[in-house]
């Protein structure tokens, strides 16, 4: 009679034997499958290529139209993206000397859309955004109803006219001595910008801006069509 011990010792290994055959005879079933399934679709190049062209075009003239549909409204995109704060005020009213010492009134234009920028000669962001305002005004000058009006908060007229010097300003320039004006519009930091139309303040901007995008434009073209 054998030992109890070794009967079992016989078990186990025949159970470990069975153990390890189960995967070996499982795995050709498995490869069959792996055969009859269907292998994914790939679509050849030049249809792939074809349908990211198409893909791009869309987005590209999907974005094409939102940016018109932008610049022919009414200016309430374009002034978003300009960052124009919605006022609807009386602007304090004023009588400052020109570049050619010539009193001009705010009165004067109180049938048009004006653009009232407090500026200094010795502000660095004034300085940054004054080509961009000539560029504007030029691209602006074809509608007589529009008015640029650049208020120098500076002490006099000869730091201004030396940073003119050499090429005049293509917009009224006004001398604001101290910043009189300014501080009754409630302007302390240089620059800001007033919108004007039918004599009340209907626009805001805070800090110096880059006047060239078309947003600049569209929301001035806006203001002059309502």
């Amino acid at each position: 009679m054998p030992p109890v011990g070794a009967s079992s010792s016989k078990k186990k290994k025949r159970r470990a034997e069975e153990a390890a055959a189960a995967p070996a005879a499982e795995a050709p079933a498995l490869e069959a499958l792996e055969e009859l399934a269907p292998a994914p679709y790939v679509p050849p190049r030049p249809i792939t290529l074809a349908f990211v062209a198409l893909t791009l075009a869309g987005v590209a003239y999907f974005a094409s139209e939102g940016v018109q549909a932008a610049r022919s409204s009414d200016g309430r995109v374009a002034g978003q993206l300009l960052r124009v704060e919605p006022r609807n005020e009386r602007p304090p009213a004023f009588k400052l000397k020109d570049y050619d010492g010539k009193e001009v009134s705010l009165d004067a234009f109180k049938d048009k859309v004006v653009f009232l920028n407090f500026w200094a000669t010795w502000c660095p962001p004034c300085v940054e955004e004054m080509p961009s305002m000539r560029r504007l005004q030029a691209r602006m000058a074809d509608d007589p109803n529009f008015v640029m009006l650049a208020v120098s908060t500076d002490d006099d007229w000869d730091v201004v006219r030396k940073f003119f010097e050499g090429e005049a300003p293509p917009f009224p320039v006004l001398l604001d001595p101290g910043g009189t004006v300014a501080k009754e519009y409630g302007t302390v930091k240089f620059p800001e910008t007033y919108i004007l139309k039918d004599g009340k303040v209907v626009g805001f901007i805070m800090a110096g801006r880059d006047w060239d995008p078309w947003y600049a434009e569209a929301y001035l073209r806006g203001l002059l069509k309502s």
